[in-house]
């Protein structure tokens, strides 16, 4: 080999290295994914413009904390990595909207309902298919184990795993809208009992069914809310009491009385919000949902 091809071949394969390099550093994935690492989130990698993992990998399972193992992750499958996290032990949920078609539309699902959500301070994420995540902090004595997976026509509630953004599927990407992920504002008290109360029939819903029964309400008149189960209860009795044409403050003064019989009672400004959210839905769902 002449001295002249030799040096040509020793510069193509440093500049295609240098390109390498600059492309590993600049990438949208791994700096998203870092970011994600360092609010507290662990991040784990799927094959690039997928949801599905990587050949011989472990999906969620290799999820990690660690910027160096993830790196290492980057070197292994490459720097276009779409890039997901683990809801797990995250104190977050996802509010999955899909808008694929018009018999399978989440927001026109919350209308019927006589729900009418403003995601306008919401931390958000649109996905490839013009669907919406929308992603809650839990409350601190919420078993999201609890909660219903399908909630609804166009309607999922995600608490295990979820891809993000900057990563893309079939050739759209996700995108990110609002504060970052361990700023989500607190899981919405509608969305809670939502999540509490599904009924199904060959997994199409087909109504709403009450989470706890007459009996068991009026023994958290007498005994308050349990630990584990206030803000679920709380949202519970609220709406039960408007619904049955109690005045708006005598239906407050018995909620507030449930919660000082609890053994670890709210603090009232989250009572004074959950009954707020519970009777301005009520209100909606008489005028019918406008």
């Amino acid at each position: 080999m002449s001295e002249d091809t030799k040096k040509a071949l020793e510069t193509k394969f440093g500049d295609r290295v240098q390109e390498t390099q600059n492309s590993f550093i600049n990438s949208n994935y791994i700096t998203k994914s870092h970011d994600l690492i360092q609010q507290g989130f662990a991040v784990y990698l799927l094959s690039q413009g997928t949801n599905t993992p990587y050949k011989g990998s472990r999906g969620h399972l290799d999820a990690t904390k660690d910027v160096k193992v993830l790196t290492d992750m980057f070197l292994e499958y490459g720097a276009n990595s779409n890039v997901a996290i683990t809801l797990r032990d995250s104190k977050l949920v996802v509010l999955d909207i899909d808008r694929h078609t018009p018999d399978k539309n989440g927001l026109q699902t919350l209308k019927q309902l006589g729900i009418t959500p403003n995601f306008d301070d919401q931390v958000l994420e649109t996905t490839p298919r013009n669907g919406l995540h929308v992603f809650y902090r839990v409350p601190d004595d919420l078993d999201v184990t609890k909660l219903k997976r399908n909630i609804g026509a166009g309607l999922e509630l995600v608490t295990d795993k979820i891809t993000v953004a900057p990563s893309i599927k079939n050739g759209e990407p996700y995108k990110h809208f609002g504060k970052s992920f361990n700023e989500a504002n607190l899981m919405a008290d509608w969305l809670i009992e939502l999540a509490s109360n599904v009924a199904t029939s060959d997994n199409t819903q087909t109504g709403r069914l009450p989470k706890y029964s007459v009996k068991e309400r009026w023994q958290m008149v007498l005994n308050g809310f349990t630990e584990g189960e206030r803000n679920v209860q709380c949202t519970s009795i609220s709406g039960y009491l408007l619904r049955l044409g109690i005045p708006t403050k005598m239906a407050y003064e018995i909620v507030d009385l449930v919660n000082s019989r609890s053994s670890v009672p709210l603090a009232d400004k989250e009572i004074n919000t959950i009954f707020r959210s519970v009777y301005e839905r009520e209100k909606r769902r008489l005028l019918g949902g406008q």
